[in-house]
């Protein structure tokens, strides 16, 4: 709530890196990260605000997660199907480690492969302060990560 209007804050990054192994039809790895300072909305008092009190990129500069559980995508979709997964991996965000297991979508596109999902963060979970702002701003105990992933063959 901003001013007892309801609104929805979104930041993005086009700068996540990583890396996902396919061994026959299983995902047997899988490791991203993006440097925190590149979220960006679009309001720069609202990024000032992620980047210094709620997320502290200079002492936590990076988002990462690990794949620890392998995923079957067995029998292998056709192209242009989508499936669905769970995956159940690590989520380091603001110097905490969770463990998380969260839905998925995954699409073979020609020589790609396009994977989205969302990952729900209390706050709490990962020692964040709420983005609640002296009654300017309320908001949830969590905000939710959401990807989109498109991978190529290396």
């Amino acid at each position: 709530m901003l001013l007892g209007q309801s609104a929805t804050a979104v930041g993005r990054s086009t700068s996540v890196s990583g890396r996902l192994v396919i061994t026959g039809t299983t995902v047997t790895a899988a490791t991203f990260s993006v440097p925190m300072a590149t979220i960006h909305s679009d309001k720069s008092q609202r990024d000032a605000q992620f980047d210094g009190r709620i997320m502290d990129v200079a002492r936590y500069p990076t988002g990462t997660f690990t794949l620890t559980a392998p995923i079957d995508l067995a029998p292998l979709a056709a192209a242009g199907a989508i499936r669905e997964y769970t995956a159940h991996g690590d989520l380091t965000l603001h110097g905490t480690t969770r463990a998380v297991t969260f839905p998925l979508t995954a699409e073979r596109k020609g020589a790609h492969i396009e994977v989205a999902g969302h990952i729900r963060v209390v706050f709490a979970g990962w020692n964040i302060a709420n983005p609640s702002f002296a009654g300017f701003v309320t908001t949830q105990n969590y905000g939710q990560l959401e990807f989109l992933l498109v991978f190529s063959r290396s």
